[in-house]
């Protein structure tokens, strides 16, 4: 390492990073414990320093912000289904095969809200509101903002389609459930009502047509996952400082001998695994679930092509 960059490292490390690390600690997390107790992963502590905390805001903030808008450009420029005339053709189709349907989305609609409700009930009057922030929570909003959005808006659409990205963080709550009774009426049995929604809504809206589904496209999951990451690095992350709450792990790992292996590089290790699992989520689990739809439709299409004397195209080796 050449003189040069030793001192601006030196200069930098000095006059920028440690008087932002103090800040952070004296005046933004001024909430945060100073004894670290890694047995209650609910609250705050100082597992990942100050200095630490302020180096990886910025630099994962920065990285997920270009992933963002670099993916998104080139989902834009290879002419994707989101701008083809095709997807319009479909959701023009869609809008008008799904109104026998009307009524069961305003049903599911209203069970989404129900469970929202309830669980903006437990959140307030068990004195932890800010959990309101966790992913699943979140990911009820975004269920509920397609559903109430119009249908063929291109906004509403790309929603859905980010959240095909996200039911692998559902399946893990599902399997490790979070069964804290705090009292009041009906928090577990919501917890299981609302994760179930978070999975079967989406089945649903898939197979009666209310969203057209991207084909597979590799920028789009990396468009979806640095929208999901950035929503931790950026917004789990600040609030998790300022309030001392340890929001989805981003303070403090997992109360796990495989998470606390990483030890301070233990969030890199929770990054990586949510972009395997958003491409998980999207390449398998969805492919899996509209299996059913894809072969109807393809059914439909042979039919069709036989009705027009249309013959088959068989594979010759």
């Amino acid at each position: 390492m050449s003189l040069l960059t030793k001192t601006i490292l030196r200069f930098v490390e000095t006059y920028i990073v440690n008087p932002a690390a103090k800040f952070v600690e004296k005046n933004i997390a001024m909430e945060m414990p100073i004894v670290t107790d890694l047995t209650d992963t609910y609250k705050g502590t100082w597992y990942l320093s100050p200095r630490q905390h302020t180096i990886e805001f910025v630099c994962y903030n920065v990285l997920f912000f270009v992933l963002l808008r670099v993916a998104f450009y080139i989902f834009r420029k290879k002419g994707s289904a989101f701008y083809s005339p095709r997807l319009d053709q479909l959701s023009e189709s869609i809008s008008n095969n799904v109104l026998s349907a009307h009524v069961m989305d305003k049903a599911v609609l209203i069970l989404l809200c129900g469970s929202y409700a309830l669980t903006v009930y437990h959140k307030v009057f068990g004195d932890n509101f800010m959990y309101l922030l966790q992913p699943c929570h979140v990911n009820l909003l975004l269920l509920i903002f397609t559903m109430v959005g119009p249908k063929g808006s291109k906004v509403t659409t790309m929603a859905f389609n980010s959240y095909l990205h996200y039911i692998w963080a559902t399946i893990v709550a599902l399997s490790f459930p979070d069964s804290t009774d705090n009292g009041l009426w009906l928090v577990i049995e919501n917890f299981w009502f609302e994760h179930y929604l978070l999975l079967l809504v989406p089945v649903y809206l898939i197979y009666t047509g209310r969203f057209a589904v991207y084909p597979l496209s590799f920028s789009y999951a990396v468009f979806s996952y640095a929208l999901f990451s950035l929503f931790h690095s950026f917004v789990l992350s600040s609030f998790g400082l300022i309030t001392g709450h340890n929001l989805n792990y981003m303070l403090v790992p997992p109360n796990s001998p495989v998470m606390h292996n990483f030890g301070k590089y233990y969030r890199l290790a929770v990054y990586v695994t949510m972009f395997v699992m958003c491409l998980v989520s999207r390449y398998v689990i969805v492919e899996v679930l509209s299996l059913g739809l894809r072969i109807k439709q393809w059914k439909k299409a042979t039919s069709l092509m036989r009705q027009q004397g249309i013959p088959e195209i068989k594979k010759t080796l």
